[in-house]
């Protein structure tokens, strides 16, 4: 106890203290022969740093939050909050792969309930309420989208209005009960995989898809509840690079592949006539390449740099009002006879509360009677095996948002958010709505917009000056003795030139390396690098509400969008996910001409051809879940995506790699 800093209160069960002059802390470390529950024994007493910015020796001591989730008999990781806002800083090297039952789940509790008021009163920010008008309309075309994908693969049970209001439904709860609120909540493409394989397994065996799917929701719910119960979540804060990639490369495949085939699919379907077949590939490459462009203007020499953040935050927006415009230009031109492309199927006849079938057809809540016992059995392993799909789309998702170069400063909460999903997801299975995480591309959009940049208004507080000149002394040390190494400059005693032991390039590199390695270690703010971001909950639900109302009232407007746009839209969002994806630039590498190598870790392994192995064993892996996903027995592609993580841990201890060498290929993420 004595290492907590008198006068605090912390949350993690402890009693206050009296209030004392504050003591230095006295680190502890595990007795000889004990491991991680042994005892502890004090160190020597470290030195006594300075008060924290803002702060002085005397002042009230703010509260300490645990961070780190420690077992029994752990020391604790502690972030003083809120007072004085530090970086939250993510040791997880001695994480447990599980917890005792409930363990974790109360120490997020204890984490993220003393930020709450905060998170409600920084939503109503400026910055938060402009984030809300650009990803509504991201996040209601991607609800569309794969809402016309379901709604095809379905035959119209689970199309676009259930999309729409699982998106709504669940965007506007999720946030208020969740671990980390700047995720964004949707359909994505290894949900809608599942899904529609489960559908596939269904008219396999003869079992109704509705039932079997909301039976394997509720086993889906059970195993989240237990996965949140027990911490579960630790295992992909564990997973490296190996897996986040491959998993990340396999959505913009099915994000790729599902407009590819679309488009190829009017040229070859019988029933589309050669005025839908051209009109329907042009809107939806209009679509695409509108996107892309806008895109990357970001980088371009027009306007200021705040404009041209804010005009390609709104690329898909625009993307999808010119495709739209394209489209209806062509049908007022030639006719409806002519160019008879297909729109997003939504009922408009059954008012609002019409399922895309109608409630006649389909209603709104399962019958979950309508179902074998043989039935239930299989869908007791279609919740296992939809549990793994979700488990890991949803925690990569969360894990890259919590990313420390977003600079949080409000902790996490993987257990409380594998909780909210738990009870979000029974309620989408008793609707028969499709499943729904954490969408990579929105949820990281939201992010990067909640981001503050060099020097905007509520950043994150001034570095410690202290340890800011005692990393930047270090730094420059270290430049020194390179060059003193090298030859170029002489020592204290040797004020004169000394002959260069290596080229000039060699020298410019090594300089280069560390430069950029002190730059990064010191974290300076820039005039474009992120200092802070606005963590808050009310932006994420504003956006789904606003998704409710145009399902409830611009569904005759929704039902004017051709499937070409959307599809067009599928082709920019697999192509962009691939942005800064290693296994994508690793793929490149065997035909990239030597001298045009990225400057990335992995470059440096020789010989190469042990990174190209590492790329190939990922590119199998890849086509063979494509291959699954695609064949009849896609059902159990889930499993495969289980494996990953133990085939990494085998390569690892295989010895076909060193230490060093894994660090370079496939460091954590």
């Amino acid at each position: 106890m004595s290492g907590y800093p008198m006068g605090s209160m912390p949350l993690n069960g402890y009693p206050q203290m009296q209030q004392m002059p504050m003591q230095p802390m006295q680190p502890m470390q595990p007795m000889p022969g004990m491991g991680m529950g042994g005892s502890y024994a004090p160190m020597p007493p470290a030195p006594a740093m300075p008060p924290a910015p803002g702060m002085t020796p005397g002042s009230a001591q703010p509260v300490l939050v645990d961070m780190q989730h420690p077992g029994e008999g752990q020391p604790s990781h502690t972030v003083e909050v809120p007072e004085t806002f530090q970086a939250v800083h993510h040791e997880e090297d001695d994480i447990p792969l599980w917890r005792p039952f409930g363990v974790g789940l109360m120490e997020d509790l204890r984490t993220k309930l003393p930020w709450y008021l905060s998170d409600i009163k920084d939503g109503f920010d400026t910055k938060a309420i402009i984030t809300v008008l650009y990803l509504f309309w991201g996040a209601l075309a991607n609800a569309v989208a794969f809402g016309a994908l379901l709604g095809e693969g379905t035959e119209g049970y689970m199309g676009a209005t259930e999309t729409l209001l699982a998106t709504a439904a669940l965007g506007m709860i999720y946030p208020l009960l969740c671990g980390q609120p700047l995720t964004i909540m949707g359909a994505t493409g290894p949900i809608a995989a599942y899904i529609l394989a489960l559908r596939g397994l269904g008219n396999a065996v003869g079992v109704k898809f509705l039932p079997l799917y909301a039976w394997s929701g509720l086993f889906l719910s059970g195993f989240l509840f237990l996965g949140s119960m027990f911490s579960l979540s630790n295992y992909v804060r564990k997973v490296t690079r190996f897996t986040e990639e491959l998993f990340s490369v396999l959505i913009s495949v099915i994000f790729i592949y599902s407009a590819l085939n679309y488009f190829i699919g009017l040229f070859t379907d019988k029933d589309a006539g050669e005025g839908e077949a051209k009109a329907g590939l042009l809107v939806g490459l209009l679509t695409f390449f509108t996107a892309l462009s806008i895109r990357g203007s970001r980088n371009g020499p027009l306007f200021t740099q705040w404009i041209r953040n804010r005009v390609a935050d709104f690329a898909p927006v625009i993307a999808i009002g010119l495709g739209l415009g394209l489209a209806w230009a062509l049908i007022g031109h030639y006719g409806i006879e002519k160019v008879d492309l297909d729109f997003l199927p939504l009922n408009t006849e059954g008012g609002i509360a019409s399922t895309t079938l109608g409630t006649d057809v389909r209603p709104w809540v399962v019958d979950l009677g309508d179902i074998d016992g043989a039935g239930i059995g299989l869908s007791v392993l279609g919740g296992l095996f939809g549990f793994i799909v979700m488990f890991f789309d949803q925690n990569i998702t969360v894990r890259l948002v919590n990313a420390r170069e977003h600079k949080m400063k409000k902790g996490f909460g993987y257990d409380m958010d594998m909780m909210a999903l738990c009870f979000c997801t029974v309620l989408l299975s008793i609707l028969g709505c499709p499943w729904m995480v954490s969408a990579t591309v929105p949820s990281l959009n939201h992010c990067r917009s909640l981001c503050f940049l060099g020097n905007e208004s509520n950043q994150q507080p001034e570095h410690d000056a202290a340890k800011l000149e005692e990393n930047s002394k270090k730094a420059v040390e270290s430049i020194r003795s390179i060059m003193e190494r090298e030859g170029v400059l002489g020592g204290e005693d040797r004020p004169t030139l000394l002959k260069r032991s290596n080229s000039h390039s060699d020298l410019v590199k090594k300089l280069h390396e560390e430069t950029a390695s002190a730059l990064d270690n010191l974290s300076l703010p820039t005039g474009t690098g992120i200092t802070g971001c606005l963590e808050q909950r009310v932006s994420p639900v504003l956006v789904h509400f606003l998704i409710l109302m145009s399902l409830l009232f611009l569904r005759p407007v929704l039902e004017g969008i051709p499937m070409a746009v959307l599809r067009g839209l599928f082709l920019y969002n697999g192509w962009t996910n691939l942005a800064g994806n290693e296994f994508w630039d690793r793929i490149w590498l065997v035909i990239t001409d030597p001298t045009k190598y990225p400057n990335k870790s992995f470059c440096k392994i020789t010989p190469l051809w042990k990174v190209h192995a590492w790329t190939l064993l990922q590119v199998v892996l890849l086509v063979l879940i494509n291959v699954l996903m695609r064949s009849p027995a896609s059902f159990v592609f889930p499993v495969v995506i289980g494996l990953l993580h133990p085939l990494r841990l085998w390569l690892g201890r295989s010895g076909y790699y060193t230490a060093e060498e894994l660090e370079q290929i496939d460091s954590h993420f």
